[in-house]
């Protein structure tokens, strides 16, 4: 299937951002936005098609390229472009996509990403107030506490048991951490998923039951928390 969004660049003054944005068919200025975070393999198509899903349901999507236009061939070369992206640089870029989001006059906007990209989701969460959710997808590094209390979105945290990033008791302490500062939130752990499990261009980690469930459970929690929009 063809993609349906186009390539944009965003101008931030001394950074000019690459983005991937899609619209829903009956786009309008009801529709919630949805800022898409690829993983440390870069903007490729992966992470396109799943913002064409969300497009698909309504969500008018952003899929800023936090790499600047470059896609790695390889691991060692994801690793090193990963790295090189800080959370201060990311705030820096995903401040400059809300502000290009907000001029499309649309509703509510909530973030997602994978692995690097919920690193940076997670992050943005914590540190923007102009978010109304997050859905953060293995993030591979977790917030401070101190982060952590800034949090006023809503959050759904999703990762599987088997993670070799984070293992379940950093996840559970998360979970008891965010229930004691109060937040409103849901951590999902799938059995027996591994890292990326939602990835299906990656045939060792996916697992399609609990990828479909997550969508599932994504795209709800994504519909309700944006609730300006009705179809």
């Amino acid at each position: 299937m063809p993609l349906r969004g186009t390539m944009v660049i965003i101008d931030q003054q001394e950074v000019k951002l690459p983005a991937y944005v899609t619209k829903p068919d009956k786009a309008s200025n009801k529709s919630p936005g949805v800022i898409l975070l690829h993983d440390w393999m870069g903007l490729g198509n992966f992470t396109k098609i799943v913002a064409d899903r969300y497009a698909s349901l309504g969500f008018l999507t952003i899929a800023p390229d936090l790499y600047l236009g470059t896609l790695p061939s390889n691991t060692d070369e994801a690793r090193k472009l990963s790295s090189a992206v800080s959370t201060q640089l990311s705030k820096k870029l995903l401040d400059g996509t809300l502000v290009y989001l907000k001029a499309l006059d649309i509703s509510k906007v909530g973030i997602t990403g994978f692995c690097f990209g919920g690193t940076h989701a997670f992050n943005q969460v914590c540190e923007s107030g102009d978010l109304s959710a997050g859905a953060i997808y293995y993030a591979t590094r977790l917030p401070s506490d101190e982060q952590l209390k800034k949090i006023s979105a809503p959050l759904l945290i999703i990762y599987g048991d088997q993670d070799g990033n984070v293992s379940v008791n950093k996840i559970r302490q998360l979970e008891d951490s965010l229930k004691v500062l109060g937040k409103d939130a849901k951590v999902l752990v799938y059995s027996g998923c591994p890292h990326a499990f939602f990835n299906e261009e990656s045939k060792e980690n996916y697992r399609p039951e609990a990828a479909k469930d997550a969508w599932e459970k994504t795209t709800q929690f994504l519909t309700s928390r944006l609730s300006d929009w009705q179809s």
